[in-house]
Order: C-alpha cells, then sequence, then structure tokens
C-alpha cells in the first residue's frame, strides 16, 4: 500500500505540468508515492507529457484519461481510484517543493491522523509568499477538534486526508464547474477528528497569471459557477448544522472556509456597474436566506458580509470604490 497518493487536476496544462511532476519524481519515494495525472479531456499535449513520466516511473506515476467534467470530477476520479493511506490535490498548474515532500512522505508513515496539514506558499510573477493558517498547534503531535487549536482556516494547497475517510463517508464533489476545491476542503475538515500539523512549506500555489479561474476577469466570468459552489456550501452547512454533531473549533474553521467563498462572490459583484451589483448581491443573500436560514444567520458574523447587509444593502456603493482601489493597488 502506498502512503501517499497525489491526484493531479490536468486539464489543457501543457505549459505547466512538466514542472508539477517533476517535483514528484524522485526516486527516494517512489515506492511510496502514487501520482495519479487526470486528464481532464486535455486538447494540448498534456497526455504526451504525462506518459513521458508514467514511462518514467509506472511504479509512481500512473495516467488517467477521461472526458471533461471539470475540477471535481479529477477529485472524484482520483479518490476512486487511490491506493494511498492518505490523499492529496495538486492542481496542474501548481507543483511541491520537492524535498519538503520527501520529509513529508517520511512524516506519514508514522502518523495515523485523519488531518494532516502543512503550510503553503503563494508564488506570484515577481515574488513569492509563506502562508501558514496554523496557530497553536505543535508540529508533529496529534490533536482532536475538542483540543485548544486555532486553525484560521483550512485551503486545498494545505490539506492532505486519509482515503478511506473520503469513501466511507461517500464524499463527492460537484462537477462541471470551477472553485469546487473548497467543497472538497469543508467534507474533508466535517468527517476528520484527529489533526496532525507538520510545520513544512509543501504546496506552492501559482498565482497572478491572466489565464487563471481565479483571475477577476475570469471570476466574473464564471459568476453563476461562484453561485453554484456557494448555494452548494450553504446546503452543507446546513446539513452538517442540523446533525448536532459539530465540535466548536470544527465549526469555527468550517466557517472561516466556507463565508470566504460567500464574500468571494459578493467581491465578484462588486466588478460590475454599482446598480448591477447591488441587484445581483441582493438576490444572491436572498437565495442563501431561502435555502438555509442557519447559514444566512451565521454568516452575519463576517464582518464584511453584515457590512454588506446594512440598510439594506445600502453600503454597496462605499464598498464597491473602496474596493476597486483595492483591487488596483494589490490585484486581487
Amino acid at each position: 500500500m502506498k502512503i501517499l497518493t497525489i491526484s493531479v487536476a490536468a486539464y489543457n496544462v501543457e505549459s505547466t505540468l512538466e514542472k508539477t511532476l517533476s517535483s514528484f519524481n524522485d526516486e527516494r519515494i517512489y515506492n511510496d508515492l502514487e501520482v495519479l495525472i487526470i486528464d481532464d479531456g486535455s486538447q494540448d499535449s498534456t497526455s504526451k507529457i504525462a506518459k513521458k513520466y508514467e514511462m518514467l516511473a509506472p511504479q509512481t506515476f500512473k495516467y488517467v484519461a477521461k472526458k471533461n467534467g471539470g475540477h471535481g470530477s479529477t477529485i472524484n476520479k482520483g479518490m476512486k481510484l487511490a491506493t494511498g493511506k492518505y490523499f492529496k490535490v495538486v492542481d496542474g498548474d501548481d507543483w511541491v517543493d520537492t524535498e519538503n515532500l520527501v520529509s513529508f512522505i517520511q512524516d506519514l508513515k508514522k502518523q495515523n491522523s485523519d488531518l494532516v496539514l502543512t503550510n503553503h506558499t503563494e508564488v506570484y510573477p515577481d515574488h513569492s509568499k509563506n502562508i501558514n493558517l496554523i496557530k497553536n498547534i505543535k508540529p508533529k503531535k496529534e490533536y482532536t477538534w475538542k483540543d485548544n487549536i486555532d486553525i484560521k482556516r483550512v485551503v486545498l494547497h494545505t490539506l492532505t486526508v486519509k482515503t478511506a475517510l473520503l469513501r466511507e463517508n461517500n464524499v463527492h464533489i460537484t462537477e462541471n464547474c470551477f472553485y469546487v476545491d473548497v467543497e472538497f476542503v469543508v467534507w474533508a475538515t466535517y468527517v476528520s477528528h484527529t489533526i496532525t500539523y507538520f510545520d513544512l512549506y509543501l504546496y506552492k500555489y501559482r498565482l497572478g497569471e491572466a489565464d487563471q479561474s481565479v483571475a477577476k476577469k475570469n471570476m466574473l466570468k464564471n459568476i453563476e459557477m461562484q453561485e453554484k459552489v456557494s448555494y452548494q456550501l450553504v446546503r452543507m452547512y446546513d446539513l452538517f448544522v442540523k446533525k448536532q454533531n459539530m465540535i466548536q473549533n470544527q465549526e469555527e474553521t468550517i466557517f472561516n472556509t466556507f463565508k470566504r467563498s460567500i464574500g468571494s462572490t459578493m467581491r465578484t459583484y462588486l466588478l460590475l456597474s454599482t446598480k448591477v451589483a447591488k441587484e445581483k448581491i441582493k438576490s444572491f443573500d436572498n437565495n442563501i436566506k431561502s435555502i438555509s436560514g442557519v447559514s444566512y444567520q451565521r454568516l452575519d458574523d463576517d464582518k464584511f458580509i453584515s457590512l454588506i447587509r446594512k440598510n439594506n444593502y445600502s453600503m454597496v456603493p462605499l464598498i464597491k470604490g473602496m474596493y476597486r482601489i483595492w483591487v488596483m493597488k494589490y490585484g486581487y
């Protein structure tokens, strides 16, 4: 049995996939690592690059071709095929620090926690930034959600989870849609009981490129997908609360993760004209309320969302102006 399966979401990533796969290519971990390259119907040379690595180290790299179904479908396929004790997703335009991956896998051999968290690095065209979302946790020590820990939020880049746990809970991610990584993260957080943190900057997250789905112009183009994921997260949170089995720390981490998706959708609307932005945000928010009063009320605890809602959304013009300045200065 492999220690770790990495599922690579690969769709038309010929310009970046070589860097991604080469970062896993180390003889020291061939026997412990499985890399599933899930080709989501690519029309470029993605398959050629993937098959090169499959021939190089067939005990580690496996090329999987499938019809196009979106990012979520690659995660679902990866969860189904994985043979590793642990499961991790890496996008085909990102990569990992190879030396830290080797250390990570050696540490994983000694672990049995449901959830294993690491740090990540945001890599921009002209600079990089190390991100640590974990506080009040000693590295390599196992905790439960009942312990006094501070996990600001969980993101795809920090997350590794037991494969069996995903299957036992029939985790399934929305297909034919962008931005579904938040669904995967929230599910993994919800089904987990024990947590271990490794103080490693493992994942290299590429940002600042115009072709990415998280680029502002693309987020606006794909706003309906953002809405779809937001509504699904609202349903999930409502379901989890009604089951009454979330521990406070766990609920807080899930809330901090899913509220960012809701807030991100609202911020995308702010890129529209003032009148349209206000109408869209109001309609979106009313839909949330109709889906789940529990989620709607909980979201009011977020300062940004609460401000947006203030006085029947009368603050939208001011917030839009401030956000425009922010985007011009920082680009996000």
